[in-house]
Parts: C-alpha cells; structure tokens; sequence
C-alpha cells in the first residue's frame, strides 16, 4: 500500500517482477514504486500494531519495503492477459514518421504549385512515364536532417482523349441534314410554307441515304404518293453552301424508314456494324443534327442501355425491337448514326421518350434490320411503284366513323386531276373500306395494299358514298356502297 501525500489515503500500488519497467517515462525497481508522491506500506499498515510504524513513516518520508521473501500478486492485464507497455521512444519514431511525412507532401505540393505557374498558369500535359524521364514530368524530394529517409513525388498528366473523337472524325463525313419545305395554298389567303430539318447516313458512294420515314413524311400526300409541293434538299459534310435535291426512293412507314437519293458520286458510306452482337453497357456515340440545321453534326456520347425494346407509337416500330440509349438523341436527331466504339453503324437514332419524369431514354432502329429493309426498298425503286391521285382527311379514324354510324375506312378528301382515282370515279367525302381486295382502315392499310400492284393492272376498290336525297319536304343523306374499278397506268 502507499500513502498519497496530497489525498492523505492510503493507496494500492502495483507490484513488477520485472526488474526495469518503463511505464509512462517513468522507472520501477522490483517491488519498488518511485513516484514521490507515494509511500509503500505493508497491506496490514492500518493495523493497531503498524500505526507507530506508519507515523514514523510519514513524518521521515521514508520507503517501506515489503518483508523479505514475501510475494505479491500481480495484477491481471484488463484484456486478459499480459499487456505490452507503451513505450516513448515508439511515439518519438511516429512523431518523426508523421513530420517526415507532413514536409514530403508540402515540399511536393508547393513544387507543383510553382510548375503551374511558371508557365502562365497551365500545367503541362505530358506523355504517362512511369521511368521519371520524362522532361516535363514534376519531381520534388524531401529529406530531414538526421533522417536517412527521403522520397521522390512524379506527377505526369496525359493527354486523354474520348473515344467520341475518333468516331466523329470517322463518321461525320456519312451524315447529312435534310430539309423538307411543303408550300400549301389557301386561296385567296394566300401561300403557308412550311419546314422540317432531320438527319440522314450516307448509305452508298453513288448517292443512296438513309433517314427515318418521319423526316420526309411531308414529301408525300396522305396517300403514300410524292408531293409536287414539297420539295427535299440534303446538305453535305456540315456544310449549309454544298446542298442537293434529293428524290424519295421509298420507304417503310411501320419500321420508320426510309431511302433518298441524291444525284451525287465520291461520297463516304458509313462502315455497317452488327446490331446483334452489342450487349447493354457497351458505349454507344450519337452523330446527327439535334435541333436541326444549325447544330448539324453534334455528337453525342452514353451507352447501349437495353435491347429489344418496343415502344408504342401510331403506325411505326410495329414489327421491331429496338436499341435504347441514353446518348443525347433530340429533335433533328432523327435518321442520324448510332455507332460503336469503332465507328460502325449499330443503330439508326428515331425517337426520343418525351414524357414527364423520363430523361435520357432514346431509341435506335437495329441496323441489321434497317439494312434488310433499306436494301429491299433500294432493290423495288419504291415502296409504292403506282400512282393512284388521293389524299384523306385523317382526322376521320376508322373508329371514329363506326361511332357515328358509318363503316370503318378513311375518307377521301381530294381526288387528282388526270389521275387513275379520277378514271375510276373516286369523288371527295368517299368512305374507301377495301382496295385489291384487302379491307382499308388505316392509310398505312392502302400503302401496304398497292406494294401488290404494278402498271397496267387493274384492281377493284369500294366505297362507301353518301348521296342527298329528298323525302317529301325533308332532306337526308342515305350511303350506299360503290363498286369502282382503277387501273394504273
């Protein structure tokens, strides 16, 4: 026990076996405690026998040892066993360690800091080498007297380039934009013009480019038929001032495709890829004209974020499976170039999810199937060989017709002059329901029914036609159908 000089108690005092202990800086002898502050005492110290002793004690200051021969027990390590000190000369090492340490990153730092600046405030971009040869690589080193540890800091920047680059500068030279300008009359009021601007992929050197069946959807009359008062121009190489006229050579309303064809040589196809072998994740680079003419070119990078996805939309993409990307594809964008990593066509970019809570979700027709049915419309001259002469009001849907009364079909709205329909006896407000012998509801109905006819033939077409008639002092309109018969010329 020891008595504590300030608390005036007495106290326990830890016995060693040990013969030198450094605890805390400070040194214990065998059974010996030397901090000033304690005295030791015999555990019986309060005992009536040891109260002279102990007096005694306190007033010389003196150390009581324990008696001879007698063993203490030494106290258990709080974790159970037996407890490493804590020695100063490891703290003096970290202490050293942590100094050394703190100069390597401030020397290193500050060296940077003066390289930056030393040049008008721009780090150099230098080639990565790992060697330290490098010339324009920053090297700072720090050592502390008495220490025989120094250390070496390299920092290299590397010119990183995006794989978008390469690919544009591939690709670019294949994409066009498209201009579609409609002029219709209304009379006396005079002339409306209209424009609409979009993408295409320069699919062969002699001229032949494909595009989305949307972007020139105003080149033809409601009847799937080239319209006199629409015309198409195609603007090469991002460059407004090198323009052609352009021609539809056919298209696939339900696939959203298309083929025109400019009057042109030398130019630069786009290499075709393998739409099957992408899997989700790989990256995927969107080349088109976002926003129309004015931003024609942009390039857009994300990756393939789904496969074989169908999306509803009125008459198209009805057979397909499409590509979903989160690569930036806009408004102009249509019938622009959706490529891999190495520049080759995966995907012909078509429509964006526009919808309140959606973001970067677009989609690209497979280019396996694009070229399928781009090769098939190149190979028929057209997806309509024949002219009929009509165009229909399409605010009449078939269901909207039943609901009033009448049978389902789609409702002509202006017969052509010195067209096959006029030689038949089409008339304005006819309800067509079937054509060669195929029952008409929709126009894509009738555009999918004339792929069958050829010049020279003659087909059947009924009508479903309202005449006015008079019952005595009333007037009503009573429908009847009518047989007509069409020849192409």
């Amino acid at each position: 026990m020891y008595y504590n000089k300030t608390t005036h108690l007495l106290q326990p005092c830890l016995r060693f076996d040990t013969d030198k202990i450094y605890t805390a800086g400070i040194k214990i002898q065998k059974g010996v405690c030397l901090m000033n502050d304690y005295k030791e005492y015999p555990d019986n110290m309060n005992t009536a026998e040891n109260t002279t002793e102990t007096e005694a004690a306190k007033q010389t200051g003196t150390v009581i040892l324990p008696p001879a021969g007698e063993q203490r027990a030494k106290p258990a390590a709080s974790n159970g066993g037996t407890k490493a000190p804590f020695r100063v000369r490891t703290v003096a090492a970290l202490c050293i360690a942590c100094s050394l340490l703190g100069g390597l990153v401030s020397t290193g730092s500050y060296a940077l800091y003066q390289h930056y600046n030393s040049d008008g405030g721009e780090l150099e971009t230098t080639p990565l080498d790992p060697s330290g040869s490098n010339p324009n690589a920053v090297n700072t080193s720090t050592s502390s007297e008495g220490s025989n540890q120094s250390g070496d800091v390299t920092i290299n920047v590397e010119n990183v380039t995006s794989p978008a680059t390469a690919v544009a500068e591939k690709v670019s030279p294949s994409i066009v934009g498209i201009r579609v300008t409609t002029v219709t009359s209304y009379g006396p009021y005079g002339d409306y013009e209209s424009t609409g601007e979009g993408s295409g992929i320069i699919y062969t050197s002699d001229g032949y480019i494909i595009t989305n069946y949307h972007v020139i959807e105003d080149m033809l009359t409601s009847s799937g038929e080239n319209n006199p008062n629409s015309t198409l121009i195609v603007y090469l190489n991002q460059d407004t001032s090198e323009e052609y006229e352009g021609t539809v050579i056919g298209y696939d309303q339900s696939s959203d495709l298309a083929v025109i064809k400019i009057d042109a040589e030398g130019l630069t196809p786009i290499e075709i890829g393998d739409s099957d072998s992408i899997s989700v994740g790989d990256i995927a680079i969107a080349i088109g004209n976002p926003g129309g003419l004015e931003f024609m070119g942009s390039t857009s990078q994300g990756i393939i974020s789904g496969l074989n996805r169908t999306i509803q939309t009125e008459g198209s993409y009805e057979n397909l499976k499409l590509i979903q990307t989160d690569a930036a594809i806009n408004p102009g964008n249509s019938g622009g170039a959706l490529c891999d990593i190495n520049g080759k066509l995966i995907g012909v970019n078509s429509v964006k999810l526009v919808e309140t809570g959606y973001e970067g979700m677009g989609f690209a027709i497979p280019v396996n199937d694009a070229v399928e049915i781009c090769n098939a419309i190149i190979q028929s001259g057209s997806s309509s060989s024949v002219y009929l002469g009509l165009e229909f009001n399409e605010n009449f849907t078939a269901d909207a017709l039943q609901r009033m009364g009448y049978p389902a079909g789609i409702v002509v709205s202006s017969v052509a002059e010195d067209s096959p329909a006029e030689a038949a006896g089409f008339e304005t407000d006819d309800i067509l329901t079937s054509f060669n012998g195929i029952e008409i509801t929709s126009t894509a109905d009738l555009i999918e029914a004339k792929k069958n006819c050829d010049s020279g033939d003659s087909v059947s077409a009924q009508v479903y036609r309202l005449t006015l008639q008079r019952d005595g002092f009333m007037q009503k309109w009573v429908g009847s159908y009518v047989e007509l018969t069409v020849t192409f010329e």
